[in-house]
């Protein structure tokens, strides 16, 4: 059976999209569907693999709530490592690693979520405007488990772990330890209930 005009469209884009993201690098397998022009840029002698079947809305015209950016995935630094694992969701999501970010399989990260394991800036204020990213930590690492979900406008902080089924609010600022199977809300988030 030939392909509608439609799907004929929509193939020949994920196509277009595609090869416009490959690098060295930056793995997106076939089966990701990249909803819009995301933008991922791997540092030299770093890595980006985004898992099978997961999909990138990177277009408001295609997300459930509004997006003020495309999604974003971004290494800065040669051995720093992002790990999309399949069936992951996400939408306007920015994604930036000096270190390792792992995302599990069949995690949902909301509308504008951020990620990050750097601060990109020293703490001190001398020097602050013009001083290169911090040198990263093992302990900045960020883990997310599998089937979590992360509400919109959400920012995932260094070093922060979140266990797998987990929920995050919308609007809440995670830092450290998640257990699995709860609901943290806030700023700093808690644990507010825990999910049977």
């Amino acid at each position: 059976m030939p392909q509608s005009p439609r799907a004929a469209v929509a193939s020949l884009e994920q196509v277009l999209i595609h090869r416009r993201v490959r690098g060295t690098g930056i793995i997106v397998p076939r089966s990701a569907r990249l909803v819009g022009m995301p933008i991922i840029r791997a540092f030299p002698g770093s890595t980006i693999q985004i898992g099978e079947r997961s999909e990138l809305v990177s277009t408001p015209s295609r997300a459930t709530m509004v997006l003020n950016h495309p999604c974003m995935v971004q290494t800065y630094r040669a051995g720093a490592r992002i790990d999309i694992a399949s069936d992951v969701g996400m939408s306007g999501a920015t994604i930036c690693s000096v270190l390792g970010i792992t995302i599990g399989a069949r995690t949902m990260l909301g509308a504008n979520v951020t990620v990050i394991d750097t601060n990109f800036h020293p703490l001190a204020a001398e020097g602050r405007r013009f001083a290169p990213i911090p040198e990263p930590r093992p302990e900045d690492a960020v883990v997310i488990g599998a089937d979590v979900f992360i509400g919109a406008g959400a920012y995932v902080l260094p070093g922060t772990r979140i266990g797998d089924g987990s929920v995050v609010a919308a609007a809440a600022v995670v830092k450290g330890e998640v257990p699995a199977g709860v609901i943290v809300a806030g700023n700093p988030a808690r644990v507010v209930k825990t999910l049977v």
